[in-house]
């Protein structure tokens, strides 16, 4: 195996971690949106 693959395979494994763990704050921001959208429908 080339020095760049292994590279490019632990980089990869890195991303997958941090974005396995940013994954829950963009989810609830998606909750809070789409809650505000459905208060926004009641005012109308």
């Amino acid at each position: 195996m080339s020095d760049n693959y292994r590279f490019y395979s632990a980089k990869m494994a890195e991303l997958r971690v941090y974005r396995a763990a940013s994954r829950p704050l963009h989810d609830q921001l998606h909750e809070l949106l789409v809650f505000v959208r459905m208060c926004e429908a009641l005012w109308r």
